[in-house]
């Protein structure tokens, strides 16, 4: 049986012959030369190790379904763009989508309710720690936080049910997640 590859493999391979990356060829390279430098970019953004890895993965996805690499002068600008635009949309998005996937504090001290007793314990310090650190935020603050993060609001939603602007939201947001984890990493040590 004889197998051949389409024409637009074929062309491909003939031309990263003559030196020129292109196709799946030339986003090899490019993914293997860019590969590293998003990784530090999108470390440097987010906290966590794995989602830099995965949004790194995204912004290589989104570069090769918009366009072969040839078609673009500055791939490495480009892709720098499309990974700034995703810490953006994380940022955005990303509280809301938290919100869907986690629970009120009061909540998983219901839920533990099956739990030993001593985990229960432990929740209920837990919730109680959280409810401190939280208390210290001055009252717009929190009430920005709690509007995102436990009611699920969009920052536009909170901006009008404040009656405040989006960019002022986002100052707050700020403001409560630098309070947030400096008071967790000196309780956490």
């Amino acid at each position: 049986m004889n197998i051949r590859p389409a024409p637009s493999v074929r062309q491909d391979a003939d031309q990263a012959k003559d030196g020129e990356p292109t196709g799946h060829s030339g986003f090899a390279d490019l993914y293997r030369r860019e590969l590293p430098r998003l990784r530090r970019f999108f470390r440097s953004k987010v906290r966590n190790p794995e989602d830099a890895i995965d949004l790194a993965h995204e912004a290589l996805t989104r570069f090769l379904a918009k366009s072969g690499p040839t078609t673009i002068s500055s791939p490495g600008g480009y892709l720098t763009r499309i990974a700034t635009n995703l810490v953006l949309d994380r940022a955005k998005r990303g509280s809301t989508k938290l919100a869907d996937i986690t629970h009120p504090i009061d909540e998983a001290l219901d839920a533990a309710s099956d739990l030993d007793l001593h985990r229960q314990v432990e929740l209920r310090q837990e919730a109680e720690h959280w409810r401190a650190i939280l208390s210290l935020l001055p009252p717009l603050t929190l009430d920005v936080f709690l509007l995102n993060r436990n009611e699920g609001y969009t920052y536009a939603e909170v901006a009008a049910r404040l009656d405040i602007s989006v960019w002022r939201v986002q100052k707050q947001m700020q403001k409560a997640l630098r309070h947030i984890e400096a008071h967790s990493d000196r309780d956490d040590a």
